[in-house]
């Protein structure tokens, strides 16, 4: 007996609704890359969501050059994740954000580690989605290192006076600007570079990947340098709308981020290569205690007083760092 081909289509429609494909959900990420489409992040995010579409999510990606813009279009509901940098982010979340403490990682080596710990461990994951806001992924944009003018004032004490811009959004700076006895200078990543380069600062802090866009050598001549110890770990995270994901999305992705973690660091390692060797200035190991000092104290002012830092993310890494190196003064006393 003959099957007519009308009786075949109720089974045609159930087997294309039940099709990868038709139960794909979509969604849209705004990326924040300063090169925008042809950058290198916005390349990390397109092998992204080839994986994410392996996972049942189909990523339309959105590329933005102004970071600003496209944590507000996230706010807005335009899109349902946002890639951009941990302080940038840090009103959604304490946890992730306080990744870029100042001084609490001090090699990218501990940035792996805490990377891989929060793809590893559920506990630490837990911690990383408030409300319907979850963190889902890191990328290593390189260490934030002070930009001088005179690089002969390369310890604590000579910080003292100096006009350090400092970014209106980050809370951690201005905090240790203060402690050290400078002077703010209101900037935004628009005018850092100007306000560097033209003397009206002596100090800024960035990654290196500013070093060209910014073209900071101008401001590093004929006295200048790059002190090569990091204020903090710079990183891009990717935040999104967990209710918006299946709910194996976001321990997927954070194992996909730190598997491709040697993609980021392979860009940071290559700009800071670039940059003149005469221009790096290493701090005197009798005076690598003084910035440690100033980083613990500044972290804890931003835990106690601004509420800036989370208590569990500096404890895990006060622990790491301790069992990096257990000589560390802090390792005798548990204040983080």
């Amino acid at each position: 007996m003959k099957i007519r081909s009308a009786s075949l289509l109720p089974m045609l429609v159930l087997l294309a609704l039940l099709s990868p494909r038709a139960s794909a959900a979509d969604r849209t990420l705004c990326v924040y890359d300063p090169i925008g489409r042809a950058g290198d992040y916005y390349r990390i995010m397109e092998e992204f969501s080839l994986a994410a579409a392996g996972w049942g999510v189909n990523l339309t990606l959105k590329a933005y050059t102004d970071e600003e813009t496209a944590s507000r279009d996230y706010d807005a509901g335009h899109c349902d994740g946002v890639l951009a940098t941990g302080v940038r982010l840090q009103r959604y979340n304490r946890f992730p954000s306080t990744l870029e403490a100042m001084g609490a990682l001090p090699t990218y080596e501990h940035l792996r580690s805490m990377v891989d710990a929060m793809a590893r461990y559920p506990s630490a994951a837990a911690r990383l989605r408030l409300g319907d806001h979850q963190t889902v992924g890191f990328i290593p944009v390189g260490a934030a290192y002070l930009f001088l003018r005179d690089r002969s004032r390369d310890t604590v004490s000579e910080l003292a006076g100096l006009r350090v811009a400092t970014m209106d959004y980050d809370k951690a700076s201005p905090v240790m600007v203060d402690r050290v006895g400078a002077i703010r200078v209101s900037a935004d990543l628009g005018s850092l570079g100007p306000k560097f380069n033209n003397g009206d600062v002596d100090a800024c802090y960035m990654s290196a990947g500013g070093y060209r866009p910014f073209e900071l050598s101008r401001g590093l001549e004929p006295s200048g340098g790059i002190l090569r110890y990091p204020l903090a770990q710079a990183t891009l995270q990717l935040l999104v709308r967990a209710p918006r994901f299946p709910d194996d999305f976001a321990g997927k992705s954070l194992t996909w981020f730190s598997e491709h973690f040697d993609d980021g660091l392979g860009l940071v390692r290559a700009v800071e290569a670039d940059i003149p060797a005469k221009y790096w200035v290493d701090v005197p190991p009798a005076r690598v205690a003084e910035f440690d000092e100033l980083f613990l104290q500044t972290r804890l002012r931003l835990r106690d007083d601004h509420k800036a830092y989370d208590t569990h993310m500096l404890s895990a890494m006060r622990k790491l760092r301790c069992s990096m190196d257990a000589r560390r003064p802090e390792c005798a006393e548990a204040l983080e």
